[in-house]
């Protein structure tokens, strides 16, 4: 019959799986919030670039239309009136949508799916019931176990 190791030996080899545990989950979330941030970057400059194009071309494209008002028999700043208020109106329904569009925005979820699914395996070995409001499924909607 082989030998069983002490408990010594066991509770050493539990503390260094945790902690290998630890160091991955904290790897994980290290990656997904390094590849989310390259995301908002590139993201963003794209976006700058086309916001400043747009911008410009909107500029003449509303100086056009308001000068075009003035020659169907309008007076000029009665021109420049209409333009403004479609500017106003255009920023209101962006605005809304925006709101609206930000509701959706998710943090870490892969990597907070895996910490409360570490979570909850560990207090299952443990014996401890899960913490309050702690779910059987993630985020993502995959069960834990």
């Amino acid at each position: 019959m082989a030998e069983r190791p002490g408990i010594g030996v066991l509770v050493s080899h539990v503390v260094r799986d945790a902690k290998a545990l630890l160091a991955a989950q904290v790897s994980l979330t290290k990656a997904e919030v390094r590849h989310a941030g390259q995301e908002v970057a590139v993201v963003s400059i794209a976006g700058l670039i086309a916001v400043a194009g747009v911008s410009m071309a909107m500029l003449f494209g509303l100086i056009a239309l308001a000068f075009g008002l003035a020659e169907l028999g309008m007076p000029v700043w009665a021109g420049f009136l209409c333009v403004m208020g479609l500017l106003l109106l255009t920023a209101v329904i962006a605005g809304i949508v925006a709101k609206v569009r930000s509701g959706k925005i998710t943090g870490l979820s892969v990597a907070q799916a895996e910490w409360q699914e570490t979570t909850n395996a560990v207090s299952h070995a443990m014996g401890v019931p899960p913490a309050p409001g702690a779910s059987g499924s993630d985020p993502a909607g995959r069960g834990t176990n």
